[in-house]
């Protein structure tokens, strides 16, 4: 049990380190006017189109109401629209407006450039350890669950 609470403690310690190294509390995430859970709902719409908005909250772990005000407040924006599903008109879509893909696509690329900003200066050993330990972690924590895709904002 020990060993438990050893773990718990490095886990904690991490999550400060990389919570506040890549800027994730800001709230204002890149400063591209989203919160880090906004940014990451465009992209699950991305990556899924016509996506219900239960799939999201499955996907993300999100709570229904805080993804709905995401959600509304996309559509008003005119990031986001909603649709009927032309399969089960009780169901209703969403997807990514012209204008949502490329709010997403300029957010991918603030997030690949504060990425390259973190690791420049890195040696190719030190960046193939560091891939490594993240797909280590990724794989033992991930056991049993949900898959994610290996870019993500």
């Amino acid at each position: 049990m020990e060993r438990y609470w050893e773990l718990c403690d490095a886990i904690r310690a991490f999550n400060r380190f990389y919570t506040v190294k890549m800027d994730f509390l800001n709230a204002s995430y890149l400063g591209g006017g989203y919160s880090i859970a906004e940014t990451r709902v465009l992209f699950e719409l991305q990556t899924h189109p016509d996506c219900a908005q239960s799939d999201i909250v499955k996907t993300l772990g999100i709570d229904k109401s805080y993804l709905s005000r995401i959600i509304q407040r996309f559509c008003a924006g005119g990031l986001v629209e909603k649709r009927r599903s032309e399969e089960d008109r009780r169901r209703t879509t969403l997807s990514l407006t012209g204008a949502g893909n490329a709010e997403t696509n300029r957010l991918i690329a603030l997030t690949d450039r504060q990425i390259t900003g973190q690791i420049d200066g890195l040696s190719a050993e030190e960046c193939t350890a560091l891939t490594a330990a993240l797909s280590t972690v990724t794989e033992i924590l991930g056991k049993g669950g949900q898959e994610y895709e290996n870019h993500t904002l």
